[in-house]
């Protein structure tokens, strides 16, 4: 008796559109119906200005506690889990403030009751920001960077704007590859090789503008911008001890005040990526702990990669981040990844087919299906490149301005100029700035006595988030998911690139090899 298969997924059963993939179909929101919600609405309007003169956390903790269950429909769920996500990241890092760590009832009970019915947590996340916050600037219009607005940012600059865009433009582009990707599965059922070539090679071409797309981040999306003003908003408050939260966030009014520690917005939460990964059997890995692969399906042979390391019986399993973001998309989504990848059978079928006769249809078969697997290796190739300006570039070099934005330790915040001693000598700082060799920011010479910044004396760490210039010997570069960042990155990169049929040693293999 044949063995009875696991019928594939239906889109729309997982709250996907075939069109627009994880995107809604409507645009999102630009408000809430409700009169009852004019307090979150007003707040998201003006919270960008109230940020600015330090007054935010004031203004939020007089507003009332409302009731998330009044969200009656998905988009209004969605509106105001955006809006509270923003509020409440605001809220905690704040601008020339110290972390807070308690988030006040007002915004704490109702975005944990919205995040129970998006089956989500509750902490930005890619969703809130890349999926659900845009509008059509033309309503008959396409989805892409020429058409597209957000709704909200934290930072209120354009450089902020662009970055969800460009990710949002990147979910648009790759909302057909579902369907191709279902297809392609039935065509393997089918024992179809050239029909599973057919859909593969359609694949190829989306993956290749998805990477087309991505690398447009560079247009206008500023690195210092991006690394001092927008992204110290997105971290969550996991391995945050360093950014002043070690204990997270305690959410008032939630499981009895318990604090909670949740990764803030992550690329890796994109369910596109994920269902690519599934889709050719791209298997990870806890960062730093990888099987030995020495020898692929075919036969072929694989440089282990540094990274490998053996793990005792004994020992605690290593978290796997990459699949730990999974509990941060909205819950249909999550749920789709998981049965795609219990009917996943694309790499089983190509395996199978390169260990028998290689006919000129199976390596065309093998080819497409590595070109596929190279696109995706080239994604992330291409955002660990970002990544490295955006993020480690901007940290090695520090701000140009004294704090970047954010606060500086509270002992190097404005000093007095020094008097001259009784005795007519006087600090040398102090005479250089009385010389007007020292600028206080206007052009003009500080006046004597005057309160100076010395920029050279400010101290960058915690408590003020990541916004932070890197420290001399400490290589630990935290994302805002709470990972150690770039060995992240590359182990990922490395992993999509073992999925190949045909083997090529990836960066990290071949410097490793090199210096063996």
């Amino acid at each position: 008796m044949a063995q009875q298969l696991k019928p594939l997924p239906i889109l729309s059963d997982y709250d996907i559109s075939p069109i627009t993939g994880f995107l809604p179909v409507e645009e999102p929101l630009q408000v809430l119906p409700d009169p009852y919600f004019a307090p979150w609405e007003e707040t998201f309007q003006k919270f960008n200005g109230l940020l600015l003169a330090s007054r935010l956390r004031q203004y939020v903790n007089e507003l009332p506690v409302l009731d998330a269950a009044r969200l009656k429909t998905k988009a209004e769920q969605r509106r105001g889990y955006l809006i509270l996500c923003m509020l409440s990241h605001a809220y905690v890092w704040g601008k020339h403030e110290q972390a807070a760590e308690v988030l006040p009832a007002a915004l704490a009970v109702p975005w944990q009751k919205v995040a129970d019915m998006l089956e989500m947590q509750p902490v930005l996340t890619h969703a809130a920001v890349v999926m659900w916050n845009w509008r059509l600037l033309y309503k008959d219009g396409p989805r892409d960077l020429n058409n597209l607005d957000t709704l909200g940012t934290l930072s209120g600059s354009s450089d902020e704007s662009w970055f969800y865009l460009v990710t949002t433009a990147i979910e648009a582009t790759g909302a057909p590859v579902l369907s191709k990707i279902l297809t392609a599965i039935q065509q393997a059922r089918d024992n179809n090789i050239a029909g599973l070539t057919q859909e593969l090679e359609g694949i190829r071409g989306i993956i290749e503008d998805l990477v087309s797309v991505l690398r447009r981040m560079f247009e206008r999306c500023d690195p210092y911008v991006f690394y001092w003003k927008v992204r110290p908003y997105l971290a969550g408050w996991e391995n945050m001890a360093e950014a002043g939260l070690p204990d997270g966030v305690r959410y008032e009014g939630v499981d009895n005040g318990a604090y909670k520690k949740l990764a803030g917005g992550s690329a890796a939460q994109s369910s596109l990526i994920h269902a690519l990964d599934v889709a050719f059997g791209v298997e990870h890995h806890p960062t730093g702990f990888r099987p030995n692969k020495h020898a692929t399906a075919n036969g072929g042979p694989v440089v282990p990669a540094p990274a490998t390391v053996a793990v005792p019986a004994t020992a605690v399993k290593p978290t796997n981040f990459i699949q730990k973001m999974r509990f941060y998309m909205p819950g249909p989504h999550r749920s789709f990844l998981t049965h795609l990848t219990e009917v996943s059978n694309i790499r089983q079928f190509v395996t199978e087919k390169a260990a028998g006769k290689r006919t000129a249809e199976v390596e065309k078969l093998i080819t497409v299906y590595d070109e596929c697997v190279h696109q995706i290796k080239v994604f992330r190739d291409v955002h660990i490149q970002m990544v490295t300006l955006y993020i480690v570039m901007q940290a090695n070099r520090g701000p140009s301005i004294s704090h970047g934005g954010f606060a500086p330790q509270p002992h190097a915040q404005a000093q007095k100029t020094p008097e001259p001693s009784v005795n007519g000598t006087a600090d040398k700082s102090a005479a250089t700035a009385a010389n007007g060799t020292v600028s206080n920011g206007t052009g003009e010479k500080p006046s004597k006595g005057s309160s100076i910044l010395y920029p050279q004396k400010v101290i960058f760490g915690a408590p003020y988030g990541l916004a932070k210039k890197q420290e001399a010997g400490n290589d630990v570069v935290r994302g805002t998911g709470g990972t150690d960042l770039i060995p992240f990155l590359r182990q990922s990169r490395d992993e999509t690139n073992e999925s190949k049929i045909v083997p090529t040693p990836s960066i990290t293999a071949r410097k490793h090899s090199t210096a063996a």
